[in-house]
């Protein structure tokens, strides 16, 4: 990528040249939202669900995405701008309320969108044999904000430096009652007596890959149920596995330098959720 274009709500744009304003909310106080997605041969994968989310978080905080605006079509520019169509890349939407004035959450029909595309290395294939080792962040989390990609994300970022500062990879986040929610930027898979799992929990993000992988696994006669998890059910599971819709699914070697069972699964999960995408 000799160059790299951004666009900046429906203009394409040299990176040097984007610019928002210095009143922009999502500056201002983080009002507003993301998304993550990879991008295969110049097309986003599991576009749809992504936008789905996206617009759930917008609507009941009073953001509105503007209708005629492409999505589809505006990435695929971007990528080929960028010169991704062959080869992996991550895809970033944000969304904010933009300038508009007002106390609370003032209506905004004219948000500002950023759309980055950057090329994206997963993770080296001994790492999704291997594992990652795991932390759980000490400090919980109660906030509705939490079942949204919001633009305030500095308590996931802690929770990352927190597993960074212990030599970890990922740091997963508690309830206050002390079940798992998730990962800090990952949703959470587990196996159990020949089932599969993903915690219940009230302040977590509504996982794109997580539901994904559920769809394909009960498309080949298995379930993914929800329940309420404890650090120590996971301890004493047959696996685990931290899933974004980058990496797709990582195996977790050890929660809080405990080292926890190797699954045999990997692969055939992974399988699962690519699959998905066409």
């Amino acid at each position: 990528m000799t160059q790299e274009f951004i666009f900046v709500n429906d203009r394409l744009v040299p990176a040097g040249e984007a610019q928002v304003s210095v009143n922009d909310r999502g500056l201002l106080y983080g009002d507003g939202f993301f998304e993550t997605m990879r991008a295969e041969a110049g097309r986003v994968l599991f576009l749809k669900e992504h936008l789905a989310r996206l617009q759930a978080s917008c609507q009941p905080f009073q953001i509105q995405l503007p209708p005629e605006f492409s999505w589809a079509d505006n990435l695929q520019t971007l990528l080929a701008q960028n010169g991704l169509n062959r080869r992996v890349a991550v895809v970033k939407i944000l969304v904010t309320r933009g300038t508009v004035a007002g106390l609370g959450l003032p209506a905004s029909d004219h948000p500002t969108i950023v759309i980055y595309a950057r090329p994206y290395d997963p993770p080296a294939t001994v790492e999704y044999q291997q594992g990652w080792p795991v932390v759980i962040f000490p400090e919980p989390r109660a906030s509705f904000l939490g079942r949204h990609k919001s633009l305030n994300y500095l308590f996931c970022l802690a929770a990352r430096q927190c597993a960074l500062d212990q030599k970890a990879r990922e740091a997963l986040i508690l309830e206050p009652d002390g079940t798992i929610s998730e990962g800090a930027a990952t949703g959470l898979i587990f196996a159990e007596a020949g089932g599969y799992f993903t915690p219940q929990a009230a302040s977590a993000l509504p996982s794109s890959t997580v539901a994904m992988l559920g769809r394909a696994l009960r498309r080949r006669g298995h379930s993914l149920i929800a329940v309420p998890t404890s650090p120590a059910r996971l301890a004493q599971s047959q696996g685990v596995w931290l899933a974004n819709s980058l990496m797709g699914l990582v195996p977790v070697a050890a929660l809080d330098g405990q080292s926890l069972a190797r699954s045999e699964q990997t692969a055939f999960l992974n399988q699962c959720l690519w699959s998905e995408a066409g």
